[in-house]
């Protein structure tokens, strides 16, 4: 029976992605070619299948997959769920003859610790095609000069394109890191990209800069290094991604978008066949359990979030502490574009506050600070404040930033909602319109308080929140979240 349901529920899905109509003549409707229902029947099978091996991977332990609770395993399947979701959408939207922005993150499709105050879109491209860009912003200025306060609608705080060659996590093994499948071949920021007056912007990709060509560009093939064995390799972009950060939620406005590859304007494109469709069934089969299997490794080793996996005496986040803010340890994917990351641990009572405070010489051009649960997802940032940006928290009289992670709300400024998780970690990112060195990078420290002793650890001016001030600043979030992810 449980077998009969899922089948149902992931065909309902399927049909919902392809309901256009299709010509029958182009389609042979009237007639199945032998062996046809056996190639669907077998992709189907491996589909199932798969989503049993996925399931397995929020479970058994071989693959690494968080203790189990009863809130961190229902999050558990609506995380699988979610990558179903979203895969199901890559392999039917994914075209680079075709292509099309589509949102790889959204308030379901959490993953990869994604930052709440951004927009991930991917584009899928060929890494031999040219394909031009063109969008609009509200008011660009802080762009240019960085500076935070200009009133009424205006652009995301920072904008980011990038051309990558893969999607971390597909193969399910973390030896893709050390084979660099998943890398940055360039990208290009709002600091740097042409506007005219009326926020308008054009941006040309492809695998080499055309003579004469002067406007912004994207090289979508590559020599490019692979530091951790030593090689070096001629990739080709498969995707190219857009992250739009968000800090003033209040005024900032979601960019206007489009893209074209320049030889296929006006061309129909086929319709679907057999084998289309038992590919990405098959893909998906596999792609699913994968992911989860990787991120479920990333957090057991690299972070090191449950335990000391590699038994050298020390966490490489630490529980209750925060490690220097440093670039990521791969240029993987939307990383590998010049942010700067710190990140700890969070275990506490309920009567106790983690207090991270954070000192910058100069202060970043965006700065956001966020939780995350141990299937590496962003706690619900709509309805909680369980991420503040730097408009969100501005620098106290002191000269730094104070985050107050705690399960109670303290009535202060900088509180972090844990929205009753117990245990997890939390992450910073850090911008800079111009590369920072050593001396200028921000400093952090934490201190774990009990409630009733935090005002010890933070200014005496901080700013008191009282319920209905905590419940208009959460209505701010709702309704910027509602229009971030606007389904029409």
């Amino acid at each position: 029976m449980l077998k009969i349901i899922l089948c149902i529920n992931v065909l309902a899905t399927i049909i919902t992605i392809n309901s256009p109509a299709i010509a029958v003549e182009a389609q042979h409707s009237n007639r199945l070619s032998e062996n046809t229902q056996n190639q669907f029947d077998t992709a189907w099978e491996n589909l199932i299948d798969g989503l049993y091996k996925a399931k397995d991977t929020l479970e058994k332990p071989q693959h690494f997959a968080p203790a189990a609770s009863d809130r961190g395993l229902a999050e558990g399947y609506r995380y699988l769920l979610a990558h179903l979701n979203r895969t199901i959408e890559f392999e039917f939207r994914a075209d680079p003859l075709y292509p099309e922005f589509f949102r790889s993150v959204d308030m379901l499709r959490k993953w990869t610790g994604e930052n709440p105050d951004a927009i991930y879109l991917k584009a899928p491209i060929d890494g031999k095609g040219f394909y031009r860009i063109t969008g609009q912003a509200a008011n660009t200025k802080e762009w240019k000069n960085s500076k935070r306060g200009i009133k009424g609608p205006k652009a995301p705080r920072h904008v980011t394109f990038q051309t990558i060659s893969d999607i971390p996590g597909n193969s399910g093994e973390m030896a893709e890191m050390q084979q660099c499948k998943s890398q940055t071949l360039d990208f290009i920021t709002g600091f740097t990209l042409s506007t005219d007056r009326k926020g308008r912007f054009e941006l040309l990709i492809g695998p080499k800069r055309p003579e004469n060509y002067k406007g912004d560009f994207l090289i979508s093939r590559k020599l490019i290094a692979c530091p951790s064995n030593n090689t070096e390799v001629i990739k080709e972009a498969k995707w190219l991604a857009v992250r739009e950060i968000f800090s003033d939620w209040e005024n900032e406005i979601p960019l206007e978008l489009d893209i074209i590859r320049l030889d296929s304007v006006g061309l129909s494109k086929p319709p679907i066949t057999v084998e289309d469709i038992t590919h990405k069934l098959n893909t998906i089969a596999k792609e699913v359990p994968n992911q989860i299997r990787f991120w479920n490794l990333i957090m057991e080793f690299p972070l090191e979030v449950a335990r000391d996996a590699n038994k050298d005496g020390q966490r490489n986040l630490p529980v209750n502490g925060i490690n220097k803010p440093a670039p990521p340890f791969t240029a993987g994917g939307v990383a590998g574009a010049k942010q700067i990351y710190a990140s700890g641990v969070f275990d506490f009572g309920i009567d106790e506050a983690l207090v991270i405070k954070i000192t910058a010489p100069v202060e970043p051009h965006y700065i956001g600070f966020q939780l995350n649960n141990l299937w590496m997802e962003g706690p619900d940032q709509q309805n909680y404040v369980s991420s503040l940006s730097g408009h969100q928290l501005p620098v106290s009289s002191d000269g730094s930033r104070y985050y107050i992670i705690a399960h109670q709300d303290p009535g202060v400024e900088g509180w972090v909602s844990t929205t009753g998780l117990q245990h997890g970690f939390f992450a910073m990112r850090f911008l800079f319109k111009d590369d920072p060195d050593e001396k200028s990078l921000p400093s952090a420290e934490a201190t774990l308080v009990k409630l009733t002793e935090l005002a010890t650890v933070i200014p005496k001016d901080t700013l008191t929140v009282s319920v209905k001030q905590r419940s208009i600043e959460i209505a701010i979030r709702q309704q910027h979240i509602k229009q971030r992810w606007r389904g029409h």
